[in-house]
């Protein structure tokens, strides 16, 4: 199968850090510094003021893969064709309506809303889009993953407001795309190369189409303004602050001292945080569940775990909510589904969520492995159950590798665990299946396409079929998902694809990661849901009231 169909950029292991950069210094280096105004709250008028941690790079939509402030900014500042609704449907945005799908799904035809605006007052049209698939496909743009869902993707304008866009074969998780990528104005930027638009003076001083534009910019603060002019409404909070922190700590600090109204930390900084803000005054306090799930790989190729039935009893014996508990302070979703739960693809009655000890080690008997008398632990032919945990460094996940060994050693199973750096963990032993079992960290995204992690043709070094997953019934419903354009077809082939997972078990979803946002009690009309991306805090930012 093509993998033309899909992209990388959000269906990937991932090891996530938090980056604390020499803020001025590497905007004087990348030619991008801006001074101006850092006040938080500025006279006349409503405004928020919110704490993240880092500092931006380049506002700028094609590059935010590369920094999750900028992601932010760009989602603040920009638009795309479409957006990401809360359950993961993408929804119009520069796009009157959803596009209408032609050819067996390799043509999408969308028209622009005739009030899309620049900020500069200039109009959006379908050249601005053609320019910003043209740098996606340069040969010269630096971030491949995104590049990838683009290639062969042939863009025509027949008018002002019509864009159409030719895939090389059906690609459902296509629409997704168009709204994970912001548009570009080419009456500001036409001409521009690829390798010239990464450090262009744009990137500090971005012109966007969205719901606020960039007042101030330096390595403290962003300071935006309502876009009056903004086609899904004006915003209601006129001022718009994110203010940037090394670490979460000194942002925890800023919200404790009243410096900013509000704080988001993203899961790879929100450990051990809710218990440190409960309780503040007038505060709102939400753990949103993100797309990033934490699995435990099982080696389908290692003789410990090619029999299904043992994948099938490891599920069944860890206990989801404990972990989550123990080792996320109950702030994650323990769920077993591949699709995340509260997605518009996500078949609950196949969700494994409760232990089943009994039915666990029912299932080993019959696949051969019986309790030692003396020992207790697991043994077939003489062979005991003893293997290992490989997972990053990463606090965490090392605390849930060893949460989870000490629930399975009720099963008669040893599971020691092994950490090293995450490039260590990807070249020696993930990518080369050189493992038994492992926790990694991977984002499903906002579609529930499931071909790179699990399709048999992804298998080997260059796939990312980790657990080295073979089943042609599974190959046929994810191909089936990822071809249609019929939401309900997909939904069904979700459907039987979450029900053969608990089935043949290819490796455990153990839980869904949460994100930790502190905001006044009085900050209404927000959009609850899932996060893809932290900056999906901000879909139907414009409804926001105080």
């Amino acid at each position: 199968m093509n993998r033309d169909g899909g992209a990388r950029s959000r269906r990937s292991f991932v090891f996530v850090a938090s980056l604390v950069l020499a803020a001025v210094a590497a905007a004087v280096a990348l030619g991008l510094r801006l001074t101006g105004n850092e006040r938080a709250v500025l006279p006349g008028g409503t405004s928020y003021s919110e704490a993240v941690v880092g500092t931006w790079q380049r506002i700028n939509p094609l590059y935010v893969n590369a920094n999750e402030v900028d992601r932010d900014l760009s989602a603040l500042v920009f638009s795309g064709l479409m957006r990401i609704g809360p359950d993961g449907q993408a929804v119009p945005d520069l796009a009157a309506e959803a596009p209408e799908v032609s050819d067996g799904g390799t043509v999408y035809t969308f028209r622009l809303r005739s009030n899309a605006r620049w900020h500069d007052g200039e109009a959006v049209t379908s050249r601005d889009v053609a320019f910003t698939v043209g740098i996606l496909k340069d040969p010269g743009f630096g971030d491949p993953a995104l590049a990838e869902g683009w290639l062969g993707v042939e863009v025509e304008t027949p008018d002002d407001r019509t864009v159409v866009l030719r895939l090389r074969q059906p690609s459902a998780p296509f629409l997704a795309r168009t709204a994970t990528v912001g548009i570009l104005p080419e009456h500001l930027l036409g001409g521009k190369s690829a390798d010239a638009l990464e450090n262009d003076p744009f990137n500090a001083r971005p012109v966007g189409s969205g719901p606020y534009r960039l007042e101030s910019l330096d390595s403290q603060a962003a300071t935006l303004t309502a876009n009056p002019a903004y086609h899904l409404g004006r915003p209601g909070i006129d001022r718009m602050v994110l203010r940037f922190y090394p670490d979460a700590e000194r942002a925890r600090q800023a919200l404790a001292e009243g410096a900013v109204d509000g704080l988001f930390l993203r899961p790879e900084s929100a450990g051990g945080s809710v218990a440190g803000l409960t309780g503040l005054e007038g505060k709102t306090l939400s753990t949103p569940m993100t797309s990033q799930s934490a699995i435990l790989y099982l080696n389908n190729s290692n003789a410990l775990f090619r029999d299904e039935r043992v994948r099938r009893a490891i599920s069944l014996a860890l206990d989801r909510e404990g972990l989550a508990r123990e080792v996320y302070q109950g702030t994650a979703t323990p769920s077993g589904s591949p699709v995340p739960p509260e997605t518009w693809a996500y078949a609950g009655e196949f969700d494994t969520r409760t232990p089943d000890l009994t039915e666990a080690k029912r299932l080993l008997e019959e696949a051969g492995w019986t309790p030692h008398p003396t020992t207790g632990i697991l043994v077939q032919e003489g062979r005991e159950f003893r293997f290992t945990i490989r997972v990053d460094t990463a606090p965490e996940r090392v605390a849930l590798a060893s949460a989870a060994a000490k629930q399975l050693e009720q099963l008669g199973m040893r599971a020691a665990v092994a950490s090293t750096t995450f490039s260590v963990l990807r070249r020696d032993f993930l990518q080369e299946r050189k493992y038994e079992a492992a926790i990694v960290a991977w984002d499903q995204g906002p579609d529930p396409d499931l071909y790179f992690g699990w399709h048999s043709s992804q298998l080997g070094a260059a796939g990312l079929n980790l657990a080295n997953f073979e089943d042609a019934v599974m190959d046929d419903l994810i191909a089936r998902g990822r071809t249609s354009p019929d939401i309900e077809v997909r939904k069904d082939a979700y459907r039987q694809v979450q029900e053969v997972w608990q089935g043949v078990q290819p490796s455990v979803v153990l839980l869904y990661v949460s994100a930790v946002w502190a905001r006044p009690a009085g900050l209404r009309d927000i959009t609850d849901g899932v996060l893809f991306a932290g900056a999906g805090r901000f879909y139907d930012v414009q409804r926001w009231r105080r």
